[in-house]
This record gives C-alpha cells, sequence and structure tokens, in this order.
C-alpha cells in the first residue's frame, strides 16, 4: 500500500514537472524566434511540359539575413560573404529579372528571398508576366497566319520580364512594409551589418522560410500520382485551375435543355474575371480584368430596362470568364461546351462576340475596336464588323453627353486581336466580333499582371474620414473595384466569381413575390415546375428598416448561371495538350516564416559535443546505480512482527 502511494505521489510529481517544462520550453521557443504574421509565398505552377514558381526545402530553407541595398552589393551574397547561405530581403525597386536572376544561378548561396512591397506603387513599370501572353493558346498559330503568330506584329507587353514563368529552387516570399519588417531590418544591422568591409561576429541574425511544395516535374506526372491511391485517404499533389464562369441571357433561355436552340441569335458580350502576380492569392487586376467586368457590369444594368421592354431580334448573353490568363480556361471550355451539346446553346446560335478588356480610362483616353483581319477576309464576317464599328459615334456621343473626353478609333486592317476570350472562338469557326481595349497596340498598363495593378494605379480614392463600409458604399457607386485572384481548384466557387454572379443578379433581375422556402426551392409556388429550367432564384437578406434589427428579406428572379470553368483537357486526360489549358497547382503544407540568432558553426559543434559527452556520462552513470542498487539501497531485514 505504501508503495502504491508512492508511484502515485512521483506521477503527480511528473505530471507537474512535464507541464511546468512544457510552459518553459514554449516561453523559451517564443524568446528564440520571431514569427512573421504577414507572408505571402510564390508558389509552384505546372502545365504540360515543365513547372514555374518557388519552393523550399522539406524543412524549410535557412539562411543568414542580408539586406541587399544596391545591385553592386551582389557580390557578398555570391561570392565574398564569410557565412552563406544568405536569406535576401529585396526592398521592391530591386525586385528585378536582372537581380532575380543571378540570385537563381548563385551556386547554392541564396537560402530565400524576401521582398518588401511598397505601400505606394513604383513609378516605374513593373511586369512578371512574358510579353506575348497565352501566345500558344490563341488564334493566331502557323496555321492560322504564321505572319501574326507569336506576337511578330505586336509585342502586347512590352515590359513583361517573364519573372511568373521562371522556376525558383529556394523560397520567395512577400513582406509588407511594416512595423515587423522592420523587426527584420533592424535584426540585420544589430548583428549582421557590413562595417568596412569586415566580417560580422556571431550570433548571426538568420531566417527560415517554409514553402515546401507536393508537386515537381509536369501536369502529367503529378496528375498520375494524385491518381495512386494507397489509402482510403490519398494525398493529392496537385489540382487542375478553374473555378466558374458567370452567364445570363437578357432573355430566359433553358438551360436544362442543351445544345441548339432554333430560332435563337446570341450576341456575346464578355470580360475576364482573373488576374494573376508573381505572388500567390496577390493579384488586384485593377485594370487588366476589374475596368473590364464592372463596364460590362454596368452596361448589363443601363440596358436592363431596354431589354426587357424591347423585343430585340437577338438575345444578349453576358458572360464572366474565369482562368483566362492561364490560356484561356473559361472561354476554351465554353467553346468546347458549345461544340459538345453540353451548353444551354451552340456555336450556331452564337451570331457575334464583344469583349471588353482592358478599359482603365484616363483624362483624353481612346478606346479602340479591335478585330480579326484573317476572319475579316470572309465578306459576311467584315460586314457584321463594319456594322459594329460603325457604332463608334454613337459610343463617342454618350461620352460626350457624360461630360468624359474619350474618342473612340479603330486601329489598321493588319493589327492583329490583342489577347482575348474572343480569340478561343475564333480558334472554332470564323465568327464576327470586336473587342474594346483602351490601347491600340502595345499595352498602356505598365503593371500587367503584378501587384502594383490596383485601385491607385487607376487613381480610385475615396473622400476624407469615411469608414470602411461608406468606402464600400463609395466604390460601388462609382467604380466597384474588388480584388480578383487567381483561378481555384476546380469545383469550387471564387470569391470574385460568387460577388460578380450576384452583382449580376442584382443588376438584371427583378425581384419576385415568393415565400423563403419556394425562392430557395428554385420555384414560385409549390405548383412551378418549369421556371426553375429558365431563371435562377435566390433570397437577399435585404436591409433592416428604420428603428428595427430584423432585416425584411425578398426573392430575385434572375437569368444568370454559373457553367464550369475547367479546361477540357482534364475531363480528356489529355495532361500534355496543346489545344488546351494544362495548368494545375502544386499543394503545399501551411507557409510559415520566422527569423532567429543563429550561433557560429564551431561552437555549435561544441555544444553537440558536450550534449553526447552529457548524454554518455549519464547512461554510464545510469548503468552502474542500477546494476549496483542493491547494494546502494539496501536496508536491514524488518522484523516479522512489525506492524503498519
Amino acid at each position: 500500500h505504501i508503495r502504491s502511494v508512492g508511484v502515485s505521489n512521483s506521477a503527480s510529481f511528473l505530471q507537474c514537472f512535464f507541464f511546468l517544462a512544457g510552459v518553459r520550453c514554449n516561453s523559451v521557443e517564443k524568446k528564440i524566434y520571431v514569427h512573421l504574421n504577414y507572408k505571402i509565398p510564390c508558389v509552384r505552377l505546372l502545365n504540360a511540359t515543365h513547372q514555374i514558381g518557388c519552393q523550399s526545402s522539406l524543412s524549410g530553407n535557412v539562411g543568414v539575413l542580408h539586406v541587399l541595398e544596391s545591385e553592386e552589393n551582389l557580390d557578398w551574397v555570391l561570392r565574398s560573404g564569410p557565412n552563406p547561405p544568405y536569406m535576401v530581403i529585396l526592398e521592391y525597386r530591386l525586385f528585378t529579372r536582372s537581380i532575380m536572376m543571378k540570385l537563381k544561378n548563385g551556386s547554392g548561396r541564396v537560402a530565400g528571398v524576401a521582398v518588401v512591397a511598397p505601400n505606394t506603387n513604383p513609378a516605374a513599370g513593373f511586369s512578371p508576366h512574358n510579353t506575348c501572353p497565352n501566345e500558344n493558346t490563341g488564334v493566331y498559330t502557323e496555321k492560322y497566319d504564321p505572319t501574326m503568330a507569336h506576337c511578330n506584329v505586336t509585342v502586347w507587353n512590352p515590359l513583361g520580364n517573364g519573372l511568373s514563368y521562371e522556376e525558383f529552387d529556394f523560397p520567395i516570399f512577400s513582406l509588407k512594409d511594416d512595423n515587423e519588417t522592420q523587426v527584420i531590418r533592424q535584426c540585420y544591422y544589430d548583428h549582421n551589418h557590413v562595417v568596412n568591409g569586415s566580417a560580422p561576429q556571431y550570433p548571426l541574425c538568420a531566417m527560415q522560410l517554409y514553402s515546401h511544395m507536393s508537386a515537381v516535374t509536369d501536369t502529367a506526372t503529378c496528375m498520375r500520382r494524385n491518381d495512386i491511391n494507397f489509402s482510403l485517404n490519398p494525398d493529392m499533389v496537385c489540382d487542375p485551375l478553374g473555378d466558374f464562369n458567370v452567364w445570363a441571357s437578357t432573355r430566359p433561355i433553358n438551360n436544362t435543355a442543351k445544345g441548339h436552340k432554333n430560332g435563337e441569335s446570341v450576341v456575346i458580350a464578355a470580360a475576364r474575371l482573373d488576374s494573376r502576380s508573381f505572388f500567390f492569392d496577390i493579384a488586384p487586376g485593377a485594370e487588366s480584368g476589374v475596368s473590364g467586368f464592372v463596364t460590362l457590369l454596368a452596361a448589363a444594368h443601363a440596358l436592363r430596362n431596354v431589354t426587357q421592354e424591347a423585343h430585340l431580334n437577338r438575345t444578349i448573353l453576358y458572360t464572366f470568364f474565369q482562368g483566362e490568363t492561364f490560356d484561356y480556361i473559361g472561354s476554351s471550355r465554353m467553346v468546347y461546351d458549345m461544340e459538345k451539346n453540353q451548353f444551354a446553346v451552340d456555336l450556331d446560335n452564337v451570331h457575334s462576340v464583344l469583349e471588353i478588356g482592358q478599359v482603365g480610362l484616363r483624362p483624353n483616353s481612346t478606346l479602340w475596336f479591335h478585330s480579326d483581319p484573317v476572319s475579316r477576309r470572309n465578306n459576311s464576317v467584315n460586314e457584321e464588323v463594319c456594322v459594329e464599328n460603325s457604332r463608334k459615334l454613337e459610343i463617342k456621343t454618350i461620352f460626350s453627353a457624360t461630360g468624359l473626353n474619350v474618342s473612340v478609333e479603330e486601329p489598321g486592317f493588319s493589327q492583329p486581336l490583342p489577347p482575348s476570350s474572343f480569340q478561343r472562338f475564333l480558334r472554332a469557326r470564323p465568327i464576327p466580333g470586336v473587342v474594346i481595349e483602351d490601347h491600340k497596340s502595345a499595352f498602356t498598363n505598365r503593371f500587367y499582371e503584378s501587384m502594383y495593378d490596383n485601385g491607385e494605379y487607376l487613381n480610385i480614392s475615396y473622400p476624407p474620414n469615411m469608414t470602411p463600409e461608406e468606402q464600400l458604399e463609395h466604390i460601388t457607386d462609382t467604380a466597384r473595384v474588388s480584388k480578383v485572384s487567381k483561378a481555384g481548384p476546380p469545383l469550387s466557387v471564387s470569391e470574385p466569381t460568387y460577388l460578380v454572379q450576384h452583382l449580376l443578379a442584382n443588376l438584371t433581375g427583378s425581384t419576385v413575390n415568393a415565400t423563403q422556402d419556394n425562392c430557395k426551392n428554385q420555384r414560385m409556388d409549390p405548383d412551378d415546375k418549369d421556371s426553375k429550367h429558365l431563371y435562377y432564384y435566390f433570397w437577399v437578406q435585404g436591409a433592416a428598416p428604420p428603428n428595427s434589427t430584423e432585416r425584411q428579406g425578398f426573392c430575385v428572379r434572375s437569368t444568370v448561371r454559373l457553367s464550369k470553368a475547367l479546361s477540357p483537357a482534364f475531363d480528356l486526360h489529355q495532361y500534355t495538350s496543346t489545344d488546351y489549358s494544362t495548368w494545375t497547382e502544386s499543394r503545399w503544407k501551411p507557409i510559415t516564416g520566422r527569423i532567429f540568432l543563429v550561433a557560429s558553426h564551431d561552437l555549435e559543434m561544441l555544444t553537440l559535443g558536450v550534449g553526447i559527452g552529457i548524454l554518455l556520462t549519464s547512461l554510464l552513470l545510469t548503468y552502474f546505480f542500477s546494476s549496483k542498487a542493491e547494494i546502494l539501497f539496501s536496508s536491514g531485514r524488518e522484523p516479522a512482527t512489525a506492524t503498519y
């Protein structure tokens, strides 16, 4: 009985000891490491031929901090610095292709890069995209017109440096220029700063970045690994890029019966929803994406009453494509579905296409009506395009009436189409169409597909002293600029898609007298069996009236629908396709970053040696005391009559 009490007391003591040790270890961990809160990584993407992006090792990359002050200072990182590998801190002005390629070829002396994003846009232009966006998946190929292939006539994005399409074998993070970044800089200047060319003394300030990517090589490899299932919960290594297109028609179209609609003639009014940048999830796309789809939303709202009251000869199909940055995922999928009779209409129903591209208008701007010179060699196509272009005077009159000094022009007949969703329709057949842009040849957008293509670049500002809610209402009334992210994993609706879906429904739909249950069940009343094929219903919470906290909800009926924006290559299992997008995104573990002080290698080895010595000594002492326990801890035999 005494022995069991002793064991219980020992267990309680051990529990208390380990609890205090855990608390102490946690406290020590916080004293050793400073964790980074704002950290946006560059991630790995793959296609049919190769991989791009960045990643760390399985355990994360560790390097001594070095704040790069100029390009000439690179020699310390790449050659003369005595403590490689280095974790390089870059100011935004040094985040150039020249410097990044030198770091990429740094022979293992670079552990990673952290780019300090500015609070204001740089004066000079910056675009990490290619000079010829989507050059291999547009209409201009050697078969269509070799003279216009690969941007031979017009280099659309001359500022493109191609960094987004490079592969880096070390992590690259974006950091916000705030107090946390100042802590990193201070740690560098306190411990690592080079004075008069002499090497800094230990301890040195170091950083660890963790962004290990699961997928490698190319899309075919990662999709094959996805199909290898050895467990009930297999680990996926990559996901095809995809989302949903948003579309709505001015007249209800039966969405249940797919394929050709007799007597239906459709004009597709299109814009793209997605954007990207070098860093994951920092893709505002203010001019490259938002300016176009906001304009189309405004046009849909302005035409709502006209299209509902007038009996038009054709139906306008407002279409918002997702994934266009990655080889036209959304538009190629819609064309594919039309060809396979898996969409509400087919290509025979499509009369023409009107696409709104980059239209970030500024004072004294010009809108350009681009068309395809190759398809216009067909007389019927040319006639329809001429009809569209003849409306330039009407559009200019509208701008003048609103006080905007905007001219409308048409580039030369030999000018090819800029990168646009319309090109995917032309790959299927010659269709009349016009693409409206704010540039005649090269992009006027100096920050195409970069983190700087934001509201500041378009001079979007708020009146002073506005709350976030008031700012949202203000921008709703003026120019609705929302953050646009990359195309997400398949069969998931991204926030921009969800936002545009419900905005379009509110702007083009109408309020109907239906209960909340009937509305959510896609019907006007329990006897309504047919309207769900023509309309989409959704319940809106509504606003609370004055002096009340209870919202007054209502039902909105519209023709807004979602359609899959996933490349046909993944349905066809053609992972090496040259006709469709094959982009996938690697999966990854949690992204982390932290800074800490690191001792010299000699001191680390000494500490390790002392630790091993103490361990061996303790093992020997434990063995000695265990083998001699009966002698060392023996006591006289107790009398048989002893009682307790």
